[in-house]
């Protein structure tokens, strides 16, 4: 139950940070599909559901901050 939590809220939370950081929202996005892409390929996810919540929340976290503005 947990993984489907931390799967919905922590890759959004990780573009927003990674955005912030580098001031650019695509190097962010890119920075965290990398992170949750290594982690995939070394097999530390338990279902595909988790996969797709992790994309949701990815591409939720790419609108957030392009509106919020964060990137600039």
């Amino acid at each position: 139950m947990i993984w489907y939590i931390l799967a919905s809220f922590l890759p959004a939370l990780m573009v927003v940070i990674f955005s912030a950081i580098v001031k650019n929202k695509y190097t962010g996005l890119l920075l965290a599909t990398i992170v949750i892409g290594v982690s995939v390929y070394k097999g530390f996810f338990h279902s595909e559901m988790i996969v797709f919540l992790d994309t949701i929340s990815l591409i939720l976290g790419y609108f957030a901050v392009d509106q919020l503005k964060l990137s600039e």
